[in-house]
C-alpha cells in the first residue's frame, strides 16, 4: 500500500515537471544588456514623437501625458510595468574638463555610478589634442528622466537616441515558472523523507538536482531583469572641440545660410592657414632643405640663362 502511495506522490510529481519544463527556455530566451533598435520604442505599445506619444497599435496622433518632468518614471512603475531602459547622447565641448567634473557630479546626484569608463588623447605625448571620453553609466530608473534632461548641460548635444524594451510578459512568465519549480522541490523533499528503497532516494535525488538548476536559472534570469529594470543605461561620448558645430539648417532664410557659409569659409581659411604653420614647424629640417634646394636651382638656372644670352649676343655680332 505505501508503495502504492509512493508511486501516486512520484507520478503527481512527474505531472508537475512536465506543465514547469516548458520554461526552460526562458532562462536561454533572456534578452542580453546589448541595446535594442534605436529611437524610443519597445514592446509598451507605443513611441514618442516629440511633444506627442504615437500609438503604435492603432496608429493615432494622443496628446502627451500631462506630466512634469520627473513624474514620468513613477508613471511606468505605477502602469507595473517591467521597461529596460537605454539612452545614448553624443556631446560636444570646448571645456572637456570642466564637461567630466560636471558628468561626475550628475551621477553622483542621481545616485549612480559609472559601469565603465575611457578616454583618449591628451597625454604627455600629445597633450594639446583634442580629448575623446566615453561612458557607459547606470542611473536608478526613477532618476531617468533627471539625468537625460540634465545631460544637456555638460555640452552641445550633437544627437541623442532613446530606447525601451517592456520585457514585462518574460519576466512575469519566468517567476511564475520559478515559483512552480520551488513548489515542485518542496513536494520532491518531502517525498524523499518519505522514500525507503536506495532507487528511489537516487531517482528523487536526480530529479531534486534537476529542479535546483532549473531555479538557479530562473533566478539569475529574474535578477538580470530586475538589473536592467531599476538601473537604466547611459552611453555618454563627449569630444572636445576648438569651436561647438553649430550648422543652419535648409529651413534659415537665404542671407542666414550666405553669411553662416562665408563665417565658415574665412574659419576654414584661418584654420587652414594655422595648420600649415603648424607643419612647417613639425618639417622645419626638411622645410630648410627644401628651400635651400630651391634657391641653388634658381641661382643655377640664373646663370645658365645668362650664359645663354651671351652667347645669343656674340653671335648676333659675329654675323
Amino acid at each position: 500500500m505505501k508503495k502504492k502511495l509512493f508511486a501516486v506522490g512520484m507520478a503527481a510529481v512527474l505531472l508537475l515537471a512536465g506543465c514547469g519544463s516548458g520554461g526552460g527556455g526562458a532562462a536561454e530566451n533572456a534578452p542580453a544588456s546589448s541595446a535594442p533598435a534605436a529611437g524610443v520604442s519597445g514592446d509598451s505599445g507605443g513611441e514618442w514623437n516629440g511633444g506627442e506619444y504615437w500609438d503604435m497599435a492603432g496608429a493615432d496622433m494622443l496628446p502627451a501625458p500631462d506630466v512634469e518632468v520627473g513624474q514620468e518614471d513613477s508613471i511606468y512603475r505605477d502602469s507595473g510595468a517591467k521597461l529596460i531602459r537605454r539612452a545614448e547622447l553624443h556631446i560636444q565641448t570646448e571645456r572637456f574638463d570642466e564637461s567630466v567634473a560636471a558628468l561626475k557630479a550628475l551621477v553622483a546626484d542621481c545616485g549612480g555610478y559609472f559601469e565603465q569608463a575611457s578616454s583618449y588623447g591628451g597625454g604627455s605625448r600629445d597633450a594639446h589634442a583634442d580629448r575623446n571620453g566615453e561612458y557607459t553609466i547606470r542611473v536608478p530608473a526613477e532618476r531617468y528622466n533627471q539625468f537625460f534632461h540634465s545631460a544637456g548641460n555638460l555640452g552641445y548635444v550633437t544627437s541623442s537616441t532613446e530606447n525601451s524594451d517592456d520585457v514585462g510578459e518574460k519576466y512575469y512568465d519566468t517567476e511564475a515558472r520559478l515559483k512552480t519549480q520551488r513548489t515542485k522541490q518542496e513536494r520532491l523533499l518531502a517525498l524523499l523523507e518519505k522514500a525507503e528503497t536506495m532507487e528511489d532516494i537516487i531517482s528523487l535525488e536526480n530529479a531534486l538536482s534537476d529542479v535546483e538548476y532549473q531555479i538557479e536559472q530562473f533566478s539569475s534570469t529574474l535578477n538580470r531583469y530586475d538589473a536592467l529594470i531599476n538601473f537604466s543605461t547611459f552611453t555618454v561620448y563627449l569630444r572636445e572641440v576648438s569651436r561647438v558645430t553649430q550648422e543652419v539648417g535648409e529651413t534659415a532664410s537665404l542671407g542666414t545660410r550666405m553669411a553662416a557659409g562665408f563665417q565658415s569659409s574665412f574659419r576654414g581659411l584661418i584654420q587652414g592657414g594655422q595648420n600649415l604653420l603648424i607643419w612647417i614647424s613639425y618639417n622645419l629640417f626638411m622645410v630648410m632643405v627644401l628651400a635651400s634646394v630651391a634657391v641653388v636651382a634658381a641661382v643655377v638656372g640664373w646663370r645658365e640663362l645668362k650664359k645663354y644670352r651671351k652667347k645669343d649676343e656674340r653671335d648676333g655680332e659675329g654675323s
